[in-house]
């Protein structure tokens, strides 16, 4: 049965997490895991707690997961019969009688259910968003600091000003220097506002900078999802392979198929197997986000016995390339299968392999030609 969360669910609870190696250990149905990881997180949003038990109504565990009751309750007491968990009656002054409501605590076999939810591209892109408001921060911190210490002259300069104008009344002499300390003044408060202006430009650049990554974030995943769209249609009426030589965090081995089947869903055919292996939803993702950026590959199935043909890469030896602010040359290429590796040197002279987005040293052939039209310069430029 299927998990569709409700707008009305707390923000801990939109997203489900399935611990695979939790669910294998104890023989748990995807429902009785989804309900598993629901009590989890219980003790993080719940209201009414007695000491390690929270009190929960099942209607509101079947409104969250859009479950039967019938389900709910024995989800519970298959969980409750293998130790996962135990419950009690707990008394609850604020809801109306009867008092006493099931309270639901989570024992220690229960919590080796990992909660762990890594997403790698999405993680990086978070932490140089930190790094950029880090920096803005900082920045209106000095600013701010700057206006505390000018507020703090200006206030000197007001009173110092009440005193010059009472000199004033008995000594004329005086009238020059209360002139000078009005002109202080105004100064003063002109790069005051001049501040303020350079503190609000940089509030308004700091809400861009955020708004912009929203949109291509979304603009990203539309993009995606056409996409998809397309390779299901053309590929659930051919019955043809989509690719294979999968090289994304999945690890797929290169004689491993890609097929959309009749249902228009994504499988995998192992070697002299008639029997599709079924993917997890995340490994799905995985999989369309990969051929995405690798849109050449559609409908072509690299030979694993064959090395990739690197001719077109010849001119690009001895070039220069620049990577993270550092020159490299391009010392030999490589044919292995699947692509190609990279041999680069520095400045220094060291040697290393040029690695790829994904962790390994093997680079497809057509995105490396590409790539070092692009950035490298050669030696005849």
């Amino acid at each position: 049965m299927s998990v569709v969360p409700t707008k009305t669910l707390p923000k801990c609870t939109r997203t489900i997490v399935l611990d695979t190696m939790f669910q294998k250990k104890y023989d748990l149905t995807y429902t009785q895991t989804c309900v598993m990881y629901y009590l989890v997180l219980l003790r993080t949003w719940v209201k009414y707690k007695e000491n390690e038990y929270c009190v929960i109504l099942s209607s509101k565990i079947e409104k969250d997961l859009r479950l039967h009751p019938k389900t709910v309750e024995a989800s519970l007491t298959r969980l409750k019969q293998l130790d996962l968990i135990t419950t009690k009656r707990c008394h609850v002054d604020a809801w109306k009688s009867p008092k006493k409501f099931r309270g639901i605590a989570i024992t220690e076999l229960g919590k080796e259910y990992s909660l762990s939810h890594y997403k790698e591209e999405q993680h990086q892109h978070t932490l140089e968003l930190e790094k950029e408001n880090e920096a803005y921060r900082v920045e209106n911190d000095a600013v701010h600091s700057q206006n505390m210490e000018l507020e703090r002259i200006r206030k000197a300069l007001e009173y110092e000003n009440k005193i010059l104008n009472m000199q004033l009344q008995a000594e004329d002499t005086l009238a020059q220097d209360a002139i000078k300390a009005l002109e202080e003044n105004k100064e003063l408060k002109e790069k005051n506002l001049s501040l303020e202006l350079k503190v609000a430009e940089l509030e308004k650049r700091l809400e861009l900078t955020e708004n912009l990554s929203k949109e291509e974030e979304q603009q990203q995943e539309k993009e995606i999802e056409t996409f998809r769209d397309k390779i299901i249609r053309k590929f659930a009426r051919s019955g043809k392979p989509i690719c294979n030589g999968v090289k994304n965090r999945d690890g797929w081995s290169i004689d491993i198929k890609f097929y959309i089947n009749g249902y228009s869903r994504l499988i995998t055919y192992l070697p002299k197997s008639t029997k599709p292996t079924p993917l997890e939803p995340k490994q799905v993702d995985n999989f369309w986000r990969w051929l995405f950026e690798h849109q050449h590959r559609v409908n072509t199935l690299i030979d694993e016995k064959k090395p990739a043909d690197i001719s077109s890469l010849t001119p690009y030896l001895g070039a220069t390339i620049s990577q993270n602010n550092t020159l490299y040359r391009i010392e030999k290429f490589k044919a292995v299968i699947g692509g190609v590796k990279i041999l680069i040197s520095n400045e220094e002279g060291a040697l290393s392999t040029m690695g790829n987005s994904y962790g390994g040293h093997i680079i497809d052939v057509i995105r490396s030609t590409a790539w070092l039209k692009k950035f490298s310069r050669r030696l005849n430029e």
